[in-house]
């Protein structure tokens, strides 16, 4: 059973932290190290008192075998004699999983007893050992032989414990039990899987008595000198009495591996404390390094302090190393400044997150998120909503990613009170505390997070005056502060940024434009990427990059949050909350990354590409305008092409010339030479793109990391190429009036039409036409609606006539749909992609004359998808014969379309890909008009200018069929 403490329960007691565990230092590498990692048995029980003394003591035929690191609630829990526990995965957003109030626990709170055997060396008997148990959730007791070694709460952070006086020679047996839930889940109230199990690993290490406890290092940086300091604390665990004759031995190293000014060598300070001025054994050692190489996220240069613990007979006992960056962080005169230096914040939020193994992420899973940011143009990341693994900061550190290092506590669901409820202040302090302790030595972290979503109170004001004390080199980060007591100078105590979540445009700007405070605004959390989203992405960069005091932000969130999940007739499928029956659940709101759980890119992520884009280019008076929108390189690692679209067909290409461009500076370059005898009627386009010059640790060379497209002329778009036939094709088509789409997240969420107003969240865009019968009433019985047909020999003109009372105004789309035979199964048009683009999303999406197949839905929950908005003309071919349908905008409006193999109730009917009808051929919308995306599953809904007014609307098209040579894009 758990340790009790006279009446007192600690996993039910928000008062008690820990029992025995050692003090929290700086990940240190220095010692003899024994993974236990891979396979445990584990025996569940349905409470922590329910456990009984002799499951703690060895071997139980009840016990299952599964992996640590893992989470228990989605491995086999089946045992040897066929029992199988069931404990699933349970999702919620804001409400707990069980009822309250805090610190109140529910009367099944699984409880698994992990327990694997080990052996140490004898040599170990003889010194100090120690166990490591990264992450547990929810609080976890830790036993050796049956007895006793100490308990820890936080399941982000790590906790130690000495183990050495519980120790045997030969065999040894290691019980770690963890407790589900405990009252400590109170403040663990995350939007996320709520797991189990220790999802982080597990090691044992052996340490000398006497040995080096921590090694914090501070530096500094002077941008006007560019000379840096560099201040070790090397602090001496004696294990006992202190002793004379102990010496640390300290070197520092820059990049290149070269030692940076003279070894410092010093005496350990031994005597006993005395009242005052008694600092403990500690060595301070500094550097003054002279034209210093900085850390930043551009250029991510490392320098290395080396420590030797040096015995009195002048052996060394103990080396550690750190790996630190010379910089300086500081807000001022409203500007984030790094290195004195204002940067741009291109961030997304992290969840710790893996569709097979839950929260336990691996060294690999890291680097692939951080390669795919980056290839996308992300370099700043916000722990959402607790720290992560250690080896997560290395990776960033050396890789050159800024980040907002949050601590583990948000109390959502009591989002009110619990930061003022005393019971829970030593909670809040230690956990931010803690995390600063063990995380201090990254240049990575630029900014402490004090939680999230967890009101503002006194107990948010303890830890930002401990943070601020123990390490004033970072400013601090606490959104709540500034939601509850205004942006203009409010939450001063916890904040030293502007760090709304989910603010409207106009709202950011006029905080921008006021210039009131002195603090910049950094959204923490914008642009909610719940299925087919991200509307607006580039009205807030112009907002950003064109207002002083904005420096941007964090998208929500990095990755779909979905799990897989083996269902009883052997399929398999991406789940959300409620599929493994979990309630109360909040949905497929986990569902709301800008890539799959597996990494697959969603559409937008070429918009969050474009808008993060290193250097960008415009037309300007004499040539063409390059700014270099980084802070500290140049662009001496890209090489630009240019291409010259006539008509959307390349008709030109050439490197483009580029004087050498400062950090946030602009230069002109030339603009290409257009080829000889366009008339005024040809549609004359320039488009340049930025590739890498060599290979990079994200990508190889040529990849492309920023483009633009500068118009040059506007004329009438031409065919590029195929011929009119007489064929009857064009007769397949049959127009009908649609005025309906697959509602999308953002226009209110089909799945739990209450989670809407329980959430007060989402767009309110589908009651509406749920209500006006969109969905169901013929199209022509809502609105007015005349068309007329000219038909020649080639082809067939549409001219429609749409009249939108204002009872209907902000219609889902206008245009027509009609169907194809199979057959019909390659694209080709002339307008914006390549990829998936929206009225409100499609700045990325350069015009031009593009070929592909049609898409299939990408989004974990059927929706709207796949529209190419702009288009003059496109074309629906058959391969076989090379015979196209084409249907030309008729001047002066383009044109968007979409080509998928499901009509709009399918998607909206569907509630998982795998209930999704796919057609044999071909649903095709040609729209005049389609309302944005937005944001407002979590944010601002569609702006104004994309949404569809009442009134009247007149588009008009011609279909027409053709036979094709190729379908190769241009």
């Amino acid at each position: 059973m758990l340790p009790v403490i006279g009446e007192i329960r600690p996993w039910t007691d928000p008062t008690v932290l820990q029992l025995n565990r050692l003090a929290m230092h700086v990940p240190m590498a220095g010692f003899d190290r024994r993974s236990l990692d891979g396979r445990w048995s584990l025996e569940l029980f349905d409470s922590p008192d329910a456990v009984p003394a002799e499951a703690l003591e060895g071997e139980r035929p009840r016990a299952a075998t599964v992996e640590v690191p893992g989470n228990w609630t989605i491995q086999d829990l089946s045992s040897p004699s066929g029992e199988a526990f069931v404990d699933t995965p349970h999702y919620t957003n804001i409400q707990m999983p069980f009822g309250g109030p805090p610190p109140r626990l529910p009367e099944r709170n699984p409880t698994g007893v992990y327990r694997r055997p080990f052996t140490v060396p004898a040599g170990w008997m003889q010194r100090r050992a120690v166990l490591h148990v990264a992450g547990a959730e929810s609080v976890h007791a830790v036993y050796v032989n049956g007895r006793f070694v100490g308990y820890g709460t936080d399941s982000r952070l790590p906790s130690e414990y000495d183990v050495g006086p519980f120790l045997v020679p030969d065999r040894n047996e290691l019980v770690i039990v963890v407790v589900r839930y405990s009252a400590h889940s109170y403040i663990e109230d995350q939007d996320q899987w709520w797991m189990a199990g220790l999802h982080r690993s597990v090691w044992i290490e052996s340490r000398p008595d006497v040995h080096l406890a921590d090694l914090p290092v501070a530096t500094s940086f002077d941008p006007l000198t560019a000379d840096g300091t560099v201040d070790a604390t090397a602090m001496v665990d004696f294990g006992g009495a202190p002793a004379p004759g102990w010496s640390v031995r300290a070197t520092l190293r820059n990049p290149a591996g070269e030692q940076v000014g003279a070894t410092i060598h010093q005496p350990v300070p031994h005597e006993h404390a005395r009242p005052h001025g008694f600092t403990g054994f500690e060595v301070a050692a500094r550097w003054d390094v002279a034209s210093a190489e900085a850390w930043s996220a551009e250029t991510p240069r490392r320098y290395s302090v080396t420590a030797e613990l040096v015995d009195p007979s002048g052996l060394v006992a103990h080396v550690e190393t750190q790996h630190v960056g010379i910089r300086r962080v500081e807000v001022r005169g409203r500007q984030l400044l790094v290195n004195g230096r204002p940067v741009w914040i291109f961030g997304v939020n992290r969840h710790d997150h893996h569709p097979d193994r839950g929260k336990a992420v691996t060294v690999d899973d890291m680097r692939a998120d951080l390669a795919l940011m980056r290839a996308h143009n992300i370099s700043a990341v916000r722990t959402s909503h607790y720290p992560n693994d250690d080896a997560f900061y290395d990776l960033c550190d050396e890789l050159g990613f800024y980040l907002v290092d949050e601590s583990n506590i948000e109390s959502h669901a009591y989002n009110r009170s619990l930061c003022d409820d005393p019971r829970y202040r030593a909670a809040w302090v230690d956990r931010g505390a803690r995390m600063v302790q063990r995380d201090r030595n990254h240049p990575s972290v630029i900014l402490w997070s004090l939680g999230n979503e967890s009101g503002y109170g006194t107990n948010h004001d303890a830890l930002a005056g401990w943070i601020r004390r123990s390490d004033p080199s970072r400013p601090l980060h606490y959104e709540d502060a500034v939601r509850a007591e205004g942006w203009n100078g409010g939450g001063l105590a916890a904040t030293d940024v502007v760090c709304p979540m989910y603010p409207e445009i106009d709202a950011i700007r006029e905080y921008g434009e006021a210039g009131v405070g002195g603090r910049p605004l950094i959204m923490c959390e914008y642009s909610h990427a719940m299925g087919n989203s991200n509307g607006s992405l580039a009205d807030y960069w112009d907002a950003i990059t064109s207002t002083p005091g904005l420096q941007g932000g964090f998208l929500w969130e990095w990755k779909d949050q979905s799990l897989r999940q083996r269902l009883p007739d052997g399929r398999v499928r991406l789940a959300y909350g409620g599929q493994f029956g979990d309630t109360p659940h909040d949905g497929n709101f986990v569902a709301d990354g800008l890539v799959s759980a597996d990494l697959e890119p969603h559409p937008a992520m070429r918009e969050v590409a474009w808008v993060h884009r290193p250097v960008t280019v415009a037309r300007a008076r004499g040539g063409l305008r390059v700014e270099n929108r980084r802070s500290f390189t140049g662009l001496g690692d890209l090489r630009a092409r240019w291409e010259v679209l006539v008509d959307g067909v390349v008709a030109r290409r050439g490197t483009l010339p580029v004087p050498d461009v400062a950090p946030h500076s602009s230069a002109t370059a030339p603009l290409p030479d257009l080829p000889d005898g366009l008339g005024k009627d040809r549609d004359v386009h320039v488009t340049v793109l930025w590739e890498t010059r060599g290979d990079t640790w994200f990508a190889r060379a040529g990849h492309v990391v920023a483009w633009d497209q500068v118009q040059i002329q506007v004329g009438k778009a031409r065919h590029a190429g195929g011929r009119p036939t007489a064929s009857p094709a064009d007769s397949l088509v049959s127009p009908q009036l649609n005025l309906w789409r697959a509602p999308t997240d953002n226009d209110g969420f089909k799945l739990m039409p209450d989670l809407t107003q329980r959430l007060r969240v989402g767009g309110h865009a589908l009651r509406l036409w749920r209500e006006a019968g969109l969905d169901r009433r013929p199209p022509e019985e809502l609105v007015g609606h005349r068309v007329m047909a000219e038909r020649d020999e080639h082809g067939t003109t549409y001219r429609h006539t749409v009249d939108v009372p204002e009872s209907l105004a902000d219609l889902p789309r206008i245009g027509v749909c009609f169907r194809l035979p199979a057959r019909f199964s390659e694209l080709r048009w002339y307008g914006r992609g390549p990829h998936a683009n929206y009225p409100d999303r499609n700045s990325s999406a350069m015009l031009g004359v593009w070929s592909a197949g049609p898409d299939e839905s990408p989004y974990l929950v059927p929706q709207e998808f796949g529209l190419r908005t702009d288009c003059r003309w496109f074309e629906i071919i058959d391969p076989a014969d090379r015979e196209a349908l084409r249907i030309d905008a008729v001047a002066p409006r383009a044109l968007h379309f979409s080509a998928t193999h499901h009509t709009p109730a399918d998607l909206y009917e569907a509630a998982t890909q795998s209930e999704l009808r796919r057609r044999d051929g071909l649903v095709v919308c040609v729209d005049a008009a389609h309302r944005g995306l937005g944001t407002a599953s979590c944010g601002p809904d569609v702006l104004p200018q994309y949404r569809l007014a009442a009134g009247r609307h007149e588009f008009a098209y011609r279909v027409s069929a053709r036979t094709v040579c190729s379908v190769d894009s241009a």
